[in-house]
């Protein structure tokens, strides 16, 4: 996998230098264990935030407490922040397939908690 210039641009405003080394890494470990991987488009949850973090005072550039990479066809084309609230689906990132570096948090299904006698 290569790593597009756009992608070290993005994570040099959103993290540290520790926390890019550690996302690089989890995105290649994760991304080497797919198959047909060079043929597809990859979104990779791949590592939760201590805190919500923005790029700007207004909240409108990129935000969230989440670390998200997209591959597109063997290269890492982008890093951005996500709210772990948002949708984290193929749709909603424009991939093919979406994959968990990390374990994925509890989403509760709305029940119906009335019972009819």
């Amino acid at each position: 996998m290569q790593v597009d210039n756009h992608a070290f641009d993005r994570m040099k405003l959103r993290l540290t230098e520790t926390e890019r080394n550690q996302i690089i890494n989890t995105i290649f470990q994760r991304w080497n264990r797919l198959e047909n991987k060079e043929m597809r488009d990859i979104g990779i949850v791949a590592m939760p935030l201590s805190k919500f973090r923005k790029t700007d005072n207004s909240g409108w550039e990129s935000n969230g407490d989440t670390v998200v990479g997209i591959v597109r066809k063997g290269i890492l084309k982008t890093i951005m922040l996500r709210r772990l609230n948002q949708p984290m689906t193929n749709e909603a990132l424009r991939v093919d397939a979406v994959r968990w570096a990390f374990k994925p948090p509890h989403r509760s299904k709305k029940k119906n908690n009335r019972r009819y006698r």
